[in-house]
Protein backbone atom coordinates (compact mmCIF):
# COMPACT_ATOMS: atom_id res chain seq x y z
CA UNK A 1 0.00 0.00 0.00
CA UNK A 2 1.31 3.44 -0.97
CA UNK A 3 0.20 7.02 -0.35
CA UNK A 4 -0.89 8.43 -3.70
CA UNK A 5 -2.27 11.87 -2.81
CA UNK A 6 -2.29 14.39 0.04
CA UNK A 7 -4.91 17.13 0.34
CA UNK A 8 -5.61 19.72 3.04
CA UNK A 9 -9.04 21.07 3.99
CA UNK A 10 -9.62 24.29 5.97
CA UNK A 11 -12.88 24.01 7.93
CA UNK A 12 -13.93 27.15 9.81
CA UNK A 13 -15.77 25.48 12.67
CA UNK A 14 -17.07 28.05 15.14
CA UNK A 15 -14.16 29.96 16.68
CA UNK A 16 -11.38 27.88 15.08
CA UNK A 17 -10.20 26.46 11.77
CA UNK A 18 -9.90 22.68 11.74
CA UNK A 19 -7.03 21.96 9.35
CA UNK A 20 -7.64 18.44 8.03
CA UNK A 21 -5.03 16.35 6.22
CA UNK A 22 -6.43 13.76 3.83
CA UNK A 23 -4.16 10.92 2.73
CA UNK A 24 -5.33 8.71 -0.15
CA UNK A 25 -3.79 5.34 -0.95
CA UNK A 26 -3.64 2.95 -3.89
CA UNK A 27 -5.59 0.44 -1.76
CA UNK A 28 -8.66 2.68 -1.78
CA UNK A 29 -8.25 3.59 1.91
CA UNK A 30 -8.33 7.26 2.86
CA UNK A 31 -7.09 8.55 6.21
CA UNK A 32 -7.99 11.81 7.93
CA UNK A 33 -6.10 13.75 10.58
CA UNK A 34 -6.84 17.13 12.13
CA UNK A 35 -4.78 19.89 13.66
CA UNK A 36 -5.78 23.30 15.03
CA UNK A 37 -3.23 26.10 15.27
CA UNK A 38 -5.36 29.18 15.80
CA UNK A 39 -4.12 32.33 14.03
CA UNK A 40 -1.72 30.29 11.85
CA UNK A 41 -4.06 28.00 9.89
CA UNK A 42 -2.80 28.92 6.43
CA UNK A 43 0.81 28.56 7.54
CA UNK A 44 0.25 25.08 8.96
CA UNK A 45 -1.58 24.11 5.76
CA UNK A 46 1.52 25.02 3.76
CA UNK A 47 3.65 23.00 6.17
CA UNK A 48 1.40 19.94 5.75
CA UNK A 49 1.61 20.24 1.96
CA UNK A 50 5.40 20.37 2.19
CA UNK A 51 5.35 17.06 4.09
CA UNK A 52 3.51 15.60 1.11
CA UNK A 53 6.72 15.79 -0.92
CA UNK A 54 8.16 13.19 1.45
CA UNK A 55 5.02 11.10 2.02
CA UNK A 56 3.77 10.53 -1.55
CA UNK A 57 4.79 7.05 -2.66
CA UNK A 58 5.53 5.82 0.88
CA UNK A 59 3.87 2.96 2.78
CA UNK A 60 1.53 4.72 5.28
CA UNK A 61 1.80 1.88 7.79
CA UNK A 62 5.49 2.61 8.57
CA UNK A 63 4.35 5.36 10.93
CA UNK A 64 7.23 5.44 13.42
CA UNK A 65 9.82 5.65 10.67
CA UNK A 66 7.97 8.42 8.85
CA UNK A 67 7.41 10.35 12.08
CA UNK A 68 11.11 10.33 12.96
CA UNK A 69 12.20 11.29 9.46
CA UNK A 70 9.67 14.14 9.17
CA UNK A 71 10.88 15.45 12.52
CA UNK A 72 14.67 14.97 12.14
CA UNK A 73 15.12 15.53 8.42
CA UNK A 74 13.56 18.98 8.64
CA UNK A 75 16.83 19.98 10.37
CA UNK A 76 14.89 22.74 12.22
CA UNK A 77 13.46 20.25 14.72
CA UNK A 78 10.64 21.10 17.07
CA UNK A 79 8.26 24.00 17.32
CA UNK A 80 4.46 23.99 17.19
CA UNK A 81 4.17 24.82 13.49
CA UNK A 82 6.17 21.81 12.31
CA UNK A 83 4.76 19.58 15.07
CA UNK A 84 1.18 20.50 14.14
CA UNK A 85 1.76 19.57 10.50
CA UNK A 86 3.33 16.26 11.53
CA UNK A 87 0.39 15.67 13.89
CA UNK A 88 -2.19 15.93 11.12
CA UNK A 89 -0.49 13.44 8.79
CA UNK A 90 0.50 11.15 11.68
CA UNK A 91 -3.14 10.82 12.75
CA UNK A 92 -4.17 10.21 9.14
CA UNK A 93 -1.63 7.37 8.85
CA UNK A 94 -2.93 5.77 12.06
CA UNK A 95 -6.43 6.07 10.59
CA UNK A 96 -5.28 4.21 7.46
CA UNK A 97 -3.55 1.52 9.52
CA UNK A 98 -6.63 0.93 11.68
CA UNK A 99 -8.90 0.72 8.65
CA UNK A 100 -6.56 -1.67 6.86
CA UNK A 101 -6.67 -4.04 9.85
CA UNK A 102 -10.35 -3.47 10.67
CA UNK A 103 -9.77 -2.22 14.25
CA UNK A 104 -9.94 1.09 16.16
CA UNK A 105 -6.60 2.84 16.63
CA UNK A 106 -6.50 2.18 20.39
CA UNK A 107 -6.42 -1.56 19.65
CA UNK A 108 -3.09 -0.95 17.90
CA UNK A 109 -1.70 1.01 20.89
CA UNK A 110 -2.03 -1.86 23.37
CA UNK A 111 -5.79 -2.11 23.72
CA UNK A 112 -8.23 -0.21 25.90
CA UNK A 113 -7.58 0.39 29.59
CA UNK A 114 -11.11 1.74 30.10
CA UNK A 115 -14.51 1.83 28.39
CA UNK A 116 -15.01 5.58 28.43
CA UNK A 117 -13.12 8.81 29.17
CA UNK A 118 -14.31 11.47 31.63
CA UNK A 119 -14.75 14.85 29.95
CA UNK A 120 -15.03 18.41 31.21
CA UNK A 121 -16.65 21.33 29.42
CA UNK A 122 -15.88 25.03 29.06
CA UNK A 123 -17.91 27.60 30.94
CA UNK A 124 -17.79 31.34 30.29
CA UNK A 125 -17.17 33.37 33.44
CA UNK A 126 -19.45 36.23 32.44
CA UNK A 127 -19.28 39.77 33.82
CA UNK A 128 -20.32 39.03 37.39
CA UNK A 129 -19.96 36.14 39.86
CA UNK A 130 -23.67 35.35 39.77
CA UNK A 131 -23.51 35.03 35.97
CA UNK A 132 -20.68 32.51 36.33
CA UNK A 133 -22.75 30.60 38.87
CA UNK A 134 -25.68 30.48 36.45
CA UNK A 135 -23.45 29.31 33.59
CA UNK A 136 -22.04 26.52 35.76
CA UNK A 137 -25.51 25.36 36.71
CA UNK A 138 -26.29 25.07 33.01
CA UNK A 139 -23.19 22.87 32.52
CA UNK A 140 -24.41 20.70 35.39
CA UNK A 141 -27.90 20.42 33.89
CA UNK A 142 -26.36 19.24 30.60
CA UNK A 143 -24.81 16.27 32.37
CA UNK A 144 -21.23 17.43 32.97
CA UNK A 145 -19.50 16.83 36.28
CA UNK A 146 -16.59 19.22 35.68
CA UNK A 147 -16.08 22.59 33.96
CA UNK A 148 -13.27 25.04 33.29
CA UNK A 149 -13.36 28.77 32.76
CA UNK A 150 -10.72 31.15 31.52
CA UNK A 151 -9.43 33.60 34.10
CA UNK A 152 -12.30 35.89 35.19
CA UNK A 153 -11.61 39.63 34.90
CA UNK A 154 -9.01 38.85 32.21
CA UNK A 155 -11.56 36.95 30.08
CA UNK A 156 -15.22 36.03 30.09
CA UNK A 157 -17.19 39.20 29.48
CA UNK A 158 -20.38 38.98 27.45
CA UNK A 159 -22.43 36.13 26.03
CA UNK A 160 -20.70 32.97 24.76
CA UNK A 161 -22.88 30.83 22.50
CA UNK A 162 -20.08 28.36 21.88
CA UNK A 163 -19.44 27.80 25.60
CA UNK A 164 -15.89 29.17 25.23
CA UNK A 165 -14.39 32.15 27.05
CA UNK A 166 -16.66 34.95 26.04
CA UNK A 167 -15.24 38.35 25.14
CA UNK A 168 -12.21 40.10 26.61
CA UNK A 169 -12.43 41.12 30.22
CA UNK A 170 -11.57 44.42 31.89
CA UNK A 171 -7.81 43.72 31.84
CA UNK A 172 -6.58 44.38 28.32
CA UNK A 173 -5.42 41.30 26.40
CA UNK A 174 -1.96 42.66 25.62
CA UNK A 175 -0.98 43.35 29.24
CA UNK A 176 2.25 41.47 29.91
CA UNK A 177 2.73 39.13 32.85
CA UNK A 178 5.43 41.49 34.17
CA UNK A 179 3.21 44.59 34.15
CA UNK A 180 1.07 45.87 37.00
CA UNK A 181 -2.16 44.02 37.75
CA UNK A 182 -4.54 45.74 40.22
CA UNK A 183 -4.21 44.20 43.65
CA UNK A 184 -8.00 43.91 43.82
CA UNK A 185 -8.09 41.66 40.74
CA UNK A 186 -7.14 38.51 42.65
CA UNK A 187 -9.89 39.06 45.21
CA UNK A 188 -12.33 39.76 42.40
CA UNK A 189 -11.44 36.46 40.71
CA UNK A 190 -11.95 34.65 44.01
CA UNK A 191 -15.46 36.11 44.22
CA UNK A 192 -16.35 34.32 40.96
CA UNK A 193 -15.24 30.96 42.33
CA UNK A 194 -16.95 31.50 45.65
CA UNK A 195 -20.23 32.01 43.79
CA UNK A 196 -19.51 29.11 41.44
CA UNK A 197 -18.73 26.65 44.21
CA UNK A 198 -21.85 27.61 46.13
CA UNK A 199 -23.96 27.13 42.99
CA UNK A 200 -22.78 23.64 41.99
CA UNK A 201 -21.84 22.15 45.37
CA UNK A 202 -18.76 20.20 46.47
CA UNK A 203 -18.98 17.29 44.03
CA UNK A 204 -18.77 19.29 40.80
CA UNK A 205 -15.18 19.87 39.66
CA UNK A 206 -14.00 23.42 38.86
CA UNK A 207 -10.87 24.53 37.03
CA UNK A 208 -9.42 27.79 35.73
CA UNK A 209 -7.19 28.47 32.73
CA UNK A 210 -4.90 31.50 33.16
CA UNK A 211 -3.41 31.41 29.62
CA UNK A 212 -0.02 32.26 31.12
CA UNK A 213 -1.14 35.80 32.01
CA UNK A 214 0.46 36.08 35.47
CA UNK A 215 3.87 36.62 37.00
CA UNK A 216 5.16 34.03 39.47
CA UNK A 217 4.23 36.27 42.42
CA UNK A 218 0.69 36.92 41.18
CA UNK A 219 0.24 33.26 40.28
CA UNK A 220 1.11 32.27 43.85
CA UNK A 221 -1.32 34.88 45.17
CA UNK A 222 -4.04 33.46 42.91
CA UNK A 223 -3.39 29.91 44.11
CA UNK A 224 -3.69 31.07 47.72
CA UNK A 225 -6.91 32.98 46.99
CA UNK A 226 -8.55 30.03 45.22
CA UNK A 227 -7.43 27.36 47.71
CA UNK A 228 -10.70 27.42 49.72
CA UNK A 229 -12.77 26.45 46.67
CA UNK A 230 -11.15 23.07 45.97
CA UNK A 231 -10.31 23.48 42.29
CA UNK A 232 -9.48 20.43 40.18
CA UNK A 233 -6.54 22.37 38.75
CA UNK A 234 -5.17 25.81 37.88
CA UNK A 235 -3.92 25.83 34.29
CA UNK A 236 -0.96 27.75 32.84
CA UNK A 237 -0.64 30.31 35.65
CA UNK A 238 2.60 31.67 34.13
CA UNK A 239 3.92 31.75 30.53
CA UNK A 240 5.04 28.42 29.06
CA UNK A 241 8.77 28.87 28.44
CA UNK A 242 10.39 28.63 31.89
CA UNK A 243 10.35 25.32 33.83
CA UNK A 244 11.79 26.85 36.99
CA UNK A 245 9.15 29.59 37.14
CA UNK A 246 6.30 27.10 36.80
CA UNK A 247 7.95 24.76 39.30
CA UNK A 248 8.06 27.57 41.87
CA UNK A 249 4.31 28.12 41.51
CA UNK A 250 3.63 24.39 41.72
CA UNK A 251 5.74 24.04 44.85
CA UNK A 252 3.77 26.83 46.56
CA UNK A 253 0.28 25.66 45.55
CA UNK A 254 -1.91 23.10 47.27
CA UNK A 255 -4.12 23.14 44.16
CA UNK A 256 -2.76 20.96 41.32
CA UNK A 257 -1.06 22.95 38.55
CA UNK A 258 -1.74 21.86 34.96
CA UNK A 259 0.17 22.85 31.82
CA UNK A 260 1.61 21.50 28.60
CA UNK A 261 -0.53 22.50 25.61
CA UNK A 262 2.27 24.70 24.20
CA UNK A 263 5.09 22.13 24.49
CA UNK A 264 5.44 20.63 21.06
CA UNK A 265 7.47 17.45 21.53
CA UNK A 266 8.51 14.83 24.05
CA UNK A 267 11.79 16.74 24.29
CA UNK A 268 9.96 19.95 25.22
CA UNK A 269 8.04 18.16 27.96
CA UNK A 270 11.11 16.56 29.53
CA UNK A 271 12.56 19.58 31.45
CA UNK A 272 9.19 20.42 33.01
CA UNK A 273 8.81 16.89 34.33
CA UNK A 274 12.40 16.76 35.55
CA UNK A 275 11.84 19.74 37.86
CA UNK A 276 8.32 18.69 38.94
CA UNK A 277 6.78 21.78 37.37
CA UNK A 278 3.35 20.23 36.74
CA UNK A 279 0.88 18.05 38.60
CA UNK A 280 -1.25 17.36 35.50
CA UNK A 281 0.17 17.27 31.97
CA UNK A 282 -1.91 18.76 29.14
CA UNK A 283 -0.31 17.98 25.78
CA UNK A 284 -2.37 18.75 22.72
CA UNK A 285 -2.02 15.63 20.61
CA UNK A 286 -2.68 17.60 17.41
CA UNK A 287 0.14 20.07 18.17
CA UNK A 288 2.84 17.85 19.71
CA UNK A 289 3.36 15.29 16.95
CA UNK A 290 0.11 13.35 16.84
CA UNK A 291 -0.67 9.91 18.21
CA UNK A 292 2.92 8.67 17.83
CA UNK A 293 4.38 11.47 19.94
CA UNK A 294 1.39 11.59 22.29
CA UNK A 295 1.88 7.98 23.37
CA UNK A 296 5.55 8.70 24.15
CA UNK A 297 4.70 11.82 26.16
CA UNK A 298 2.14 9.84 28.15
CA UNK A 299 4.72 7.16 28.95
CA UNK A 300 7.24 9.80 30.03
CA UNK A 301 4.63 11.38 32.31
CA UNK A 302 3.73 7.97 33.72
CA UNK A 303 7.34 7.51 34.83
CA UNK A 304 6.88 10.67 36.93
CA UNK A 305 3.45 9.55 38.27
CA UNK A 306 1.76 12.38 36.37
CA UNK A 307 -1.64 11.99 34.66
CA UNK A 308 -2.56 13.14 31.15
CA UNK A 309 -5.44 15.57 30.55
CA UNK A 310 -5.11 16.67 26.91
CA UNK A 311 -5.74 20.20 25.71
CA UNK A 312 -8.64 19.81 23.27
CA UNK A 313 -10.88 22.78 22.39
CA UNK A 314 -10.68 21.33 18.89
CA UNK A 315 -12.76 19.64 16.23
CA UNK A 316 -14.18 16.11 16.12
CA UNK A 317 -11.22 14.34 14.47
CA UNK A 318 -8.83 15.85 17.02
CA UNK A 319 -11.11 14.77 19.85
CA UNK A 320 -11.20 11.23 18.49
CA UNK A 321 -7.41 11.10 18.11
CA UNK A 322 -6.98 12.20 21.73
CA UNK A 323 -9.50 9.61 22.87
CA UNK A 324 -7.61 6.80 21.16
CA UNK A 325 -4.43 7.70 23.05
CA UNK A 326 -6.23 8.12 26.38
CA UNK A 327 -7.98 4.80 25.93
CA UNK A 328 -4.65 2.96 25.69
CA UNK A 329 -2.67 4.52 28.55
CA UNK A 330 -2.85 3.87 32.30
CA UNK A 331 -2.43 7.52 33.34
CA UNK A 332 -5.57 9.02 31.79
CA UNK A 333 -7.05 11.86 33.88
CA UNK A 334 -9.77 13.48 31.74
CA UNK A 335 -10.26 15.14 28.36
CA UNK A 336 -11.17 18.73 27.57
CA UNK A 337 -14.09 19.70 25.34
CA UNK A 338 -15.98 22.88 24.60
CA UNK A 339 -19.10 20.90 25.40
CA UNK A 340 -21.77 23.37 24.30
CA UNK A 341 -24.85 22.33 22.36
CA UNK A 342 -23.68 24.49 19.45
CA UNK A 343 -20.25 22.89 19.37
CA UNK A 344 -21.76 19.41 19.39
CA UNK A 345 -23.96 20.45 16.47
CA UNK A 346 -20.94 21.77 14.55
CA UNK A 347 -19.03 18.52 15.11
CA UNK A 348 -21.99 16.64 13.65
CA UNK A 349 -21.90 18.82 10.56
CA UNK A 350 -18.20 18.10 9.96
CA UNK A 351 -17.99 14.31 10.43
CA UNK A 352 -20.40 11.40 10.11
CA UNK A 353 -20.17 9.99 13.65
CA UNK A 354 -19.06 12.63 16.19
CA UNK A 355 -18.36 11.81 19.82
CA UNK A 356 -21.08 13.22 22.09
CA UNK A 357 -20.68 13.09 25.89
CA UNK A 358 -23.17 11.31 28.11
CA UNK A 359 -23.16 11.71 31.88
CA UNK A 360 -19.78 13.43 31.78
CA UNK A 361 -18.04 10.75 29.69
CA UNK A 362 -17.13 10.01 26.08
CA UNK A 363 -17.52 6.41 24.94
CA UNK A 364 -14.68 4.91 22.92
CA UNK A 365 -15.09 4.81 19.13
CA UNK A 366 -15.80 1.32 17.81
CA UNK A 367 -15.37 1.76 14.06
CA UNK A 368 -12.01 0.94 12.41
CA UNK A 369 -9.30 3.59 12.34
CA UNK A 370 -10.14 6.93 13.90
CA UNK A 371 -13.82 5.99 13.88
CA UNK A 372 -15.35 8.75 11.76
CA UNK A 373 -15.25 10.15 8.24
CA UNK A 374 -15.02 13.77 7.12
CA UNK A 375 -18.24 14.78 5.37
CA UNK A 376 -17.36 15.56 1.73
CA UNK A 377 -18.84 19.07 1.65
CA UNK A 378 -17.68 20.22 5.11
CA UNK A 379 -15.05 22.64 3.78
CA UNK A 380 -17.57 24.26 1.41
CA UNK A 381 -20.20 24.66 4.13
CA UNK A 382 -17.68 25.94 6.70
CA UNK A 383 -15.00 27.91 4.83
CA UNK A 384 -11.73 29.15 6.29
CA UNK A 385 -11.95 32.13 8.65
CA UNK A 386 -9.15 34.64 9.33
CA UNK A 387 -9.01 34.83 13.13
CA UNK A 388 -7.20 37.44 15.17
CA UNK A 389 -6.14 36.73 18.71
CA UNK A 390 -4.26 37.81 21.79
CA UNK A 391 -2.67 36.21 24.82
Amino acid sequence: MKITHLDVHQIGLGFRNCVVAELQTDAGITGFGETVLKRHSKTVEASIRELGRYLIGKDPTCIEDHHEKMYRDSFWVGGPLHASAISAVDIAMWDILGQSLGVPIYKLLGGPTRDSIPVYCHCAAGDEPDEFASNLKDCQRRGFHAAKTTLPVFYGSGKSDTGYSGLRGSIEPTRKETEFVPTSAIDRIADFFAAGREAVGPDFELAVDCHGRLSVANAIRLCEALQPFGLMFIEEPVPPENPAALAEVTSRSSTPIAAGERWSSVYGVQPFLDCRAVSILQPDFVNCGGITSGKKIAALAQSHYIPICPHNPNGPLATAASLHVLAAIPNCFMIESIGSALDHELHGQMVDDPLIPHDGHLALPTRPGIGMRLLPDAAERFPYQAFRGWR
